[in-house]
């Protein structure tokens, strides 16, 4: 470890200057308000359009497994399954968020990333650590917020197709005029996979719609809406013990959100109120299922509203609010429902100060928060957060404390097959603290974490119960910059170390060591950008009997793509898995092998 982090600032002494785009970086998630990545106390990474299209990535997945301290699986091929994993924590630990909408699933919790495509995204912002203090339940580990809102005027069009049939089409744009945005993208995608029964159909559409006023009003409409179609190629056999092709199992569904931003300014105060709503339709259906045809329908709708002021006062700017939330998930299969019109309620109250003061020609960042929860279902958590950073030239010294809990789902409460009732939530407490120094030539940040997880809710007895216990503790740490006017690139590295306390056990999917290295060189109207990611040997479950746990191996996987800019046409070819490594991210299900795809893309 010391020896990496002493090669992370040797190497910077030599990189040219790259630092003003990260100084301009803005972020809105870490404090509900604007302000600079190099100002926040907080640990952010932050994904921008010209990032995703330097990689061609496809999918949001795709470009967060190169954010320190996360983990990504994926069973199997494109639209499959897909799990996060913050700082070493449970998948549900995590909240994702859509330009601020929620939209964590309320059945059994988490986030499925096989369907979020990248058409639209305007910026991903990443924030590690506890986030109750701000957002309530899920933010245990971290918070993904995609924003889609454009900050111009413009038309972006994309074609490509590839190997293993992939045909794939977007078009995005956007109008950013006077006190008018407005903006629409849509993309269409298929995918014959790589085994039989292994296609990927998806459709997706966001728009969003802004008006202010000379009067400091503004409102607005936003929405998205994703629907997919895949096949699901291998089943459990009767006997459990293999693995076996399935060629009628069938999954598909949709996705859809809608939200009314209204804000009001008032003297010094701003007032904003969000009213959003979050629906998600998943169907399983496998008539030659080994155990007798199948079928099963989850439906869920979340509506929240959100009040919130803020307003700058002698001690920093203070943000509060309100929040209420209603959420709703039927459950059937064709033996029957598991659970019709099951509902959980919450309603909050949250309060925080962001504090900027100048100090000689320092400055200190202070974030204090606290947050009540009140579930109809289990009582009520409190959540508190405090963070800072010390300012000093290029240097930010930052740590923080935070407390956080995530809700039982309703189908861990209310499900029959081992759902209670009678769950509370599950808690963690956290502590991190980093430094990140601003070179002329690039940006080099490093970040110690440790988490402690109780109440889990785990099977016992083939009954949930808050029981399991957890920690996880590790280091982040990335570089970016530019090796000379014409190249640039970047690294991370995470450590996690992230182990059931009763047992000792390593969590599963959770890999001690992962990383990641981009370089991007460009020569005349020619750009060739090469990823290399890395992810170490980590726990796994065997998929079959006896369902014991194994190691599964480490595996480096290396993407390449070549862009030759021809004025308003970018044509480019880009090789997945280039070197054709057979891996697998979830054990039993093999990943993508190497293919070619060439394409087009449009901009004005």
């Amino acid at each position: 470890m010391k020896q990496l982090v002493l090669f992370l600032f040797i190497t910077l002494s030599t990189i040219p200057s790259y630092s003003q785009t990260i100084n301009e970086e803005i972020v809105v998630t870490a404090s509900a308000l604007p302000e600079r990545v190099t100002d926040t106390p907080a640990t952010v990474t932050v994904i921008t359009r010209d990032e995703i299209d330097d990689r061609m990535a496809r999918d949001v997945a795709d470009m967060l497994r190169e954010v320190p301290g996360l983990t990504v699986a994926r069973i199997g091929s494109a639209g499959h399954q897909t799990s996060l994993f913050t700082r070493g924590a449970n998948a549900a630990h995590t909240l994702v968020m859509w330009n601020g909408i929620e939209i964590n699933t309320p059945f059994f919790g988490g986030y499925d990333w096989g369907q979020f495509s990248t058409s639209g995204v305007e910026q991903i912002e990443v924030v590690r650590g506890p986030y109750s203090a701000l957002y309530g339940s899920d933010a245990m580990a971290g918070v993904v917020n995609i924003l889609t809102v454009p900050a111009r005027s413009g038309v972006h069009a994309m074609v490509e197709g590839g190997g293993h049939g992939l045909r794939n089409a977007q078009l995005a744009a956007s109008h950013v005029a006077g006190g008018v945005t407005l903006s629409g993208a849509f993309e269409s995608r298929q995918d014959d996979g790589f085994a039989d029964n292994d296609d990927f159909d998806q459709k997706t559409a966001n728009v969003a719609f802004r008006w202010t006023s000379a009067s400091r009003f503004s409102i607005g409409l936003t929405g998205r809406y994703t629907t997919y179609d895949l096949g699901v190629p291998t089943n459990l056999n009767f006997n459990l013990d293999q693995l076996v092709p399935s060629l009628q199992r069938r999954q598909d569904g949709n996705e859809r959100q809608i939200a009314i931003p209204i804000e009001q300014t008032f003297g010094a105060f701003t007032y904003e109120l969000l009213l959003a709503e979050n629906r998600r339709e998943d169907t399983l259906d496998d008539p030659g299922d080994p155990f007798g045809p199948f079928f099963q329908n989850t439906d869920s709708v979340t509506r929240r509203v959100r009040l919130t002021t803020r307003t700058k006062t002698a001690i920093g700017t203070i943000v509060a609010g309100a929040e209420g939330e209603n959420t709703t998930v039927d459950d059937v299969t064709n033996y029957g429902p598991n659970f019709l019109g099951k509902e959980r309620d919450e309603r909050s109250l949250f309060v925080e100060d962001r504090y900027s003061r100048a100090i000689g020609s320092s400055r200190l960042e202070l974030s204090a928060g606290v947050r009540y929860d009140d579930y109809e279902t289990f009582g009520s958590e409190t959540s508190p957060r405090i963070a800072a950073a010390w300012v000093s030239g290029a240097n930010k010294f930052h740590a923080a404390y935070g407390e956080a809990f995530r809700a039982p789902s309703v189908g861990e409460m209310f499900s029959p097959f081992g759902g209670n009732p009678n769950l509370r939530a599950e808690r963690s407490r956290s502590i991190e603290a980093g430094i990140a120094h601003t070179f002329s030539r690039g940006l080099a940040s490093v970040t110690l974490f440790q988490d402690r997880y109780r109440d889990l809710i785990t099977n016992q007895g083939f009954v949930l119960q808050n029981v399991g216990r957890a920690r996880a503790r590790g280091a982040e740490l990335s570089l970016q910059g530019a090796f000379t006017g014409a190249v640039n690139g970047g690294i991370t590295y995470t450590y996690t170390d992230a182990e059931q306390i009763d047992s000792g056990t390593q969590l599963l999917r959770r890999p001690k060591h992962s990383g990641s290295a981009f370089v991007s060189a460009r020569h005349g109207i020619t750009e060739v950008h090469l990823i290399v990611l890395r992810t170490g040997e980590r726990q796994d479950i065997l998929p079959v009997l006896p369902f014991s746990t194994i190691t599964n191996e480490a595996h480096t996987t290396v993407d390449a793509n070549v862009q030759v800019a021809l004025g308003r046409f970018t044509p480019y070819v880009k090789v997945e898995n280039l070197t054709n490594v057979e891996y697998e991210e979830v054990r039993g299900y093999v990943s993508p092998s190497r293919r070619a795809v060439v394409g087009v893309r449009f901009s004005m």
